[in-house]
């Protein structure tokens, strides 16, 4: 299940991302053949102007010259002399295309100005215009046309260039935007790959507790259902002497189920972020000992030696929940209570360490194997048959960390130096 989500999430990231790449290249592409356009303009602009530049400071032109500049910077030049066709435009009429001549001779006069017939042979300046025309075909041509004072004459001069990109510069430069995207493409749905994994590891640990505690539940509250309805079968047939006893197991085991639910209800409201405590100033040590009083006949019943130990001075007042760190005691002096042999010694105590109030219970009991004291915290979990009891679910030392989350604290557990566990509460001194 697990693999298939992420195989569709990845397949959809990468046709998102794919699409995305491809409208970016496009854009890019674009933009940069544009870009290459307007440098090809300029540059045939520079090109163009320093050759008028150079037929005006000549007195012979060479047809090897212009010959070699139409071949250097691949445009085709044609010059008017008086009007008519220059030997050299002459000799090379068959590479020019006459009609776009004529198109860009009739748009310098009509747009520009550059009329040959109202130019006075007699200035010492030439004009020049640079714009661009199209042939019958569609195809686009820079052109610098220009009208140059000759001796008691002048030189009509167009001098024309393709505006479009060469082929070969356009594949190479499409081929490359091309393999980028599909370099970046492919790196972005490896990363696409592990970015789901670890996103959807949290939401699969999250639903593998949901049906681990669902199947939990349900086997928890199947026991004492069971037992219920067997003692409310056998009460039916049995004598009046007998039927008392079958009535205190049905009122045990629906204690029993009642406290799994309430416990099952806390879990589900903290995992709903709708569990909220209502923190005070309280005394922890006058918590503590109330704590001592309330459970020291159950000691004495269990026979247990209940401890407690508390600085010479009085610890400074915290703030928290006086009935929720109650409720947090409650579960960690009964889970050690269940857990400790009769004879066996379970201490209570509290101080401080740094920036923290420690409030903690120990027992000399079995004690708690290093590759189980994280787990002990989950739901339903119990670490052995040694510290497994019917009076509890596993949900305890669940709840009992959940409230001290809630109090910005931390609850661990370490060994005992003579064997058994110790669970700890920090509590931030400045949590006001």
């Amino acid at each position: 299940m697990f693999k298939k989500v992420q195989v569709r999430l990845t397949f959809f990231s990468a046709l998102v991302m794919g699409l995305i790449l491809l409208i970016m290249t496009c854009l890019c592409l674009a933009f940069s053949e544009n870009s290459m356009r307007s440098r090809n303009e300029t540059v045939f602009r520079n090109n163009a102007s320093s050759i008028l530049s150079y037929i005006d400071n000549q007195r012979l032109l060479s047809h090897t010259w212009l010959s070699q500049m139409e071949h250097n910077y691949g445009i085709m030049i044609d010059i008017l002399d008086n009007g008519a066709p220059l030997l050299y435009s002459t000799l090379h009429a068959h590479d020019l295309n006459r009609e776009l001549l004529e198109t860009a001779r009739s748009t310098a006069v009509s747009e520009y100005g550059l009329d040959p017939e109202t130019f006075r042979s007699s200035s010492v300046l030439y004009r020049y215009e640079a714009f661009s025309v199209t042939d019958d075909s569609g195809k686009e041509y820079f052109v610098m046309a220009s009208l140059m004072p000759r001796g008691s004459g002048y030189f009509d001069i167009v001098i024309l260039c393709p505006a479009s990109l060469p082929a070969a510069q356009l594949w190479q430069q499409r081929l490359f935007f091309g393999a980028g995207s599909a370099v970046a493409w492919i790196i972005l749905t490896v990363l696409a790959w592990f970015f789901v994994a670890r996103m959807l590891r949290p939401i699969e640990n999250s639903r593998r507790r949901q049906v681990e505690f669902i199947a939990s539940a349900s086997h928890e509250l199947r026991s004492p259902l069971t037992v219920m309805l067997s003692a409310l079968s056998a009460a039916r047939t049995a004598s009046p002497d007998e039927q008392p006893r079958f009535f205190d197991s049905i009122e045990s085991e629906g204690q029993r189920m009642a406290r799994l639910i309430e416990d099952m209800l806390l879990l589900a409201s903290s995992d709903n972020k709708t569990w909220s405590i209502r923190p005070g100033m309280t005394e922890l040590d006058t918590l503590l000992l109330e704590t001592y009083e309330k459970y020291e006949p159950t000691a004495r019943e269990k026979k247990l030696h209940l401890q407690i130990h508390l600085p010479e001075d009085a610890l400074a007042p915290c703030f928290c929940d006086k009935e929720r760190i109650g409720q947090t005691l409650s579960i960690l002096i009964d889970n050690a209570f269940s857990y400790t042999p009769p004879g066996g010694t379970v201490c209570l105590s509290a101080g401080t360490a740094d920036k923290y109030f420690t409030i903690s219970v120990a027992d000399n009991g079995p004690g708690i194997p290093d590759d189980q004291k994280e787990k002990i915290f989950d739901r339903f979990y119990r670490a052995d048959d040694a510290r497994s009891n019917r009076g509890h679910f596993g949900l305890g030392l669940c709840i009992a960390k959940e409230i001290v989350l809630l109090h910005k604290g931390t609850l661990t557990v370490t060994d005992a130096p003579e064997g058994g566990a110790v669970f700890t509460i920090l509590l931030p001194q400045t949590g006001k």
